[in-house]
């Protein structure tokens, strides 16, 4: 599963791709990944399939479907936290690109400030991902996950 927030213009949506759905904004849209040679050629929901190519480039995510292209940035909203993930309110948001290596809580679980929520391994090393606050903690990504820059890990209500 992975999760990020992107924007096309004004626009900003939290996407969350999990193996067979997709859900934007909290809607879930259930699709199924159609690979030709070993890579992504469509994704079939409803039964229709729809051609599509990706590409990124930097923070940037470039999607051509039905031969309609829309280019999309990513959004790394909050600040630099002590603990070295982002933080917009009780969001974590990943420094860099890296895999989740171990998760240390529970979905819903109670943490307190400081607390270790998960392992981010990155550039051959390993990041403690700490709660910014005490509160109930709600997981966005599982452990084994592929995450870029500026995807949020968790939120500690």
């Amino acid at each position: 599963m992975s999760v990020s927030r992107l924007r096309r213009g004004e626009e900003v949506r939290e996407i969350r791709i999990e193996p067979d759905a997709a859900y934007v904004d909290g809607r879930r849209v259930a699709f199924e990944r159609v690979e030709r040679d070993g890579a992504l050629a469509a994704i079939r929901i409803d039964g229709r399939e729809h051609a599509v190519v990706t590409a990124a480039e930097g923070s940037r995510l470039f999607v051509w479907c039905d031969g309609v292209a829309s280019a999309f940035e990513r959004v790394a909203p909050g600040r630099a936290a002590a603990a070295g993930a982002k933080e917009a309110g009780g969001d974590l948001i990943s420094p860099m690109p890296g895999r989740v290596r171990r998760v240390l809580v529970e979905d819903g679980a109670r943490v307190a400030r400081g607390d270790v929520l998960l392992v981010l391994e990155a550039m051959k090393m390993e990041h403690a991902i700490r709660s910014p606050s005490d509160g109930a903690v709600r997981l966005r990504v599982a452990e084994g996950d592929l995450v870029e820059a500026g995807v949020e890990l968790a939120q500690v209500e």
